[in-house]
């Protein structure tokens, strides 16, 4: 496994390098390197294709989905995802901006642009999109925290006797709703869910809450479909890049890292002999990768793959 020292003295563009200095090496923010280095991811290209569609609002038009009536290439969870995903935080002006937005619609003051689906207890959903998007950037958000915390109890109440009990689950989850019964009930499987309640949860319900999701069969909805137990046979696909994008989501769980031995293992036996990771030029999905500016020489590409991982070791390993 190449080590750090190794990977800087290589050519390194300016996302990936930026992420290596703030996630792993870790510089302080007022480290000059890591604000120059900064200065140019945020004139980069990558962020640059996002930006350039961000409306006044500070939106992106509609939030969650997409519809043959959208103005926009891109929905607003869609652009923040590549945002964060590119080195860019709640310092940064586009970042403030959607945030704004996201905090106007906990507040009432706003509504989103989006159709509003007739099965679920739509408000009940959007209002949990947006409070994970917003707790991704701020932790002490006290408007998303509310939201967080109603799951929370929903959650731990489901799993107070060890494994999850599906009935406890429903009583919970409508007493603290108070969602219409009439409504589809929202699963705990799911991006969402998942994501909000990191940091959330006592020790315990945590390790029970993720224990339960590495071992379902349907994995995490919205990131990846299939147990987390199995590991994909083919590295090189873009169903490897979602299968670890599913870790980098359980790995905001610092308690529970026990969890993780057979990843770990798993992701270090993937390593190739000069040292790098390299996923295969099909995991370009312009979410996850490219982060370099180009991947026409494959040294780049290996670079990306190995920050991205090297990243959630880190995580994982410290």
């Amino acid at each position: 496994m190449i080590s750090i020292d190794e990977l800087m003295k290589n050519n390194i563009d300016p996302i990936p390098k930026y992420l290596i200095l703030r996630d792993i090496i870790k510089l302080e923010k007022d480290n000059p390197i890591l604000q120059n280095t900064k200065k140019e991811v945020l004139l980069s290209k990558w962020v640059l294709d996002i930006v350039n569609h961000q409306w006044n609002d500070g939106s992106f038009g509609q939030f969650h989905s997409l519809s043959q009536y959208s103005s926009s290439p891109i929905t607003t969870e869609q652009a923040l995802r590549r945002l964060l995903i590119l080195g860019l935080d709640k310092e940064d002006e586009p970042i403030q901006k959607v945030l704004h937005y996201m905090e106007r619609y906990l507040l009432g003051e706003i509504d989103l642009r989006d159709y509003k689906e007739k099965k679920h207890d739509w408000s009940l959903l959007t209002r949990l999109f947006v409070s994970t998007w917003i707790l991704k950037i701020d932790k002490t958000n006290s408007h998303a925290l509310k939201i967080a915390e109603n799951w929370a109890k929903i959650v731990s109440y489901a799993f107070i006797n060890g494994d999850f009990d599906e009935k406890s689950y429903k009583e919970a989850y409508y007493e603290v709703h108070q969602s219409d019964r009439k409504k589809y009930m929202w699963g705990l499987k799911n991006f969402y869910v998942v994501s909000i309640l990191s940091g959330i949860l006592s020790e315990v319900i945590s390790s029970r809450f993720i224990n339960y999701i590495i071992k379902s069969n349907n994995g995490i909805y919205y990131v990846y479909d299939r147990c987390l137990n199995h590991y994909p046979k083919e590295f090189k696909s873009k169903l490897t890049s979602r299968f670890i994008h599913a870790y980098e989501v359980l790995s905001d769980y610092p308690s529970v890292k026990k969890e993780f031995k057979g990843f770990v293992k798993w992701i270090k036996a993937q390593v190739l002999s000069d040292g790098f990771w390299d996923m295969g030029q099909n995991v370009k999905d312009k979410v996850q990768f490219p982060l370099s500016r180009s991947w026409r020489k494959p040294l780049y590409r290996k670079i990306d793959c190995t920050v991205r991982i090297q990243r959630i070791l880190y995580k994982i390993l410290k």
